[in-house]
């Protein structure tokens, strides 16, 4: 008889785990995906997407004259003065936000307040959309261009997105 006890708790032990297990797990990995899902989530939330946040800002190196450069997240990169380049931004069609450029007058970088849009003409909604910037390297420093997507239908609402360009605007080679 106190072999059979001592077999049944052991056995009821084991399940006191097993059942642990079984209801921790669904609710912790139920916790982490609703947090990877959250774009604008609470604060513990945006802690951890930071956190986990593995797109640094991407090195473009020295930006050639003409360039059209594609943005989806922040970039460093150089420029020479008096060279003319072009920044691209990815948006979807038809769901109420648009690119905004916070820094067109800056003193080293020129952002020309005029943009164009491709494709053009009209289009299907939700489609692949970009719009593009003009820059041009007009003096030796260190420029940071902001780039904002803003939803136009609301008033007063904060950027879905923002992308900073750095460009650090080097002297003309002499020959």
């Amino acid at each position: 008889m106190r072999i059979l006890v001592n077999t049944t708790s052991k056995v009821s032990c084991g399940m006191s785990t097993l059942f642990k297990l079984i209801v921790l797990a669904p609710l912790v990995t139920g916790i982490l995906l609703t947090m990877q899902a959250c774009k604008n989530g609470p604060p513990p939330v945006m802690l951890v997407r930071h956190v986990l946040k593995r797109d640094k800002d991407e090195n473009l190196g020295q930006i050639a004259p003409g360039t059209l450069l594609k943005l989806e997240k922040s970039a460093d990169g150089t420029a020479t003065v008096g060279e003319n380049f072009k920044v691209s931004l990815p948006s979807k069609s038809g769901d109420g936000h648009a690119w905004t450029c916070r820094t067109t007058d800056d003193p080293y970088l020129l952002v020309d307040a005029a943009f164009e849009t491709e494709p053009a003409g009209a289009i299907a909604f939700d489609s692949e959309t970009h719009t593009i910037y003009s820059l041009h390297a007009r003096a030796v420093g260190k420029a940071k261009i902001e780039f904002v997507l803003l939803n136009n239908t609301e008033t007063h609402n904060a950027p879905s997105q923002t992308i900073a360009l750095n460009v650090e605007v080097k002297a003309a080679a002499s020959k």
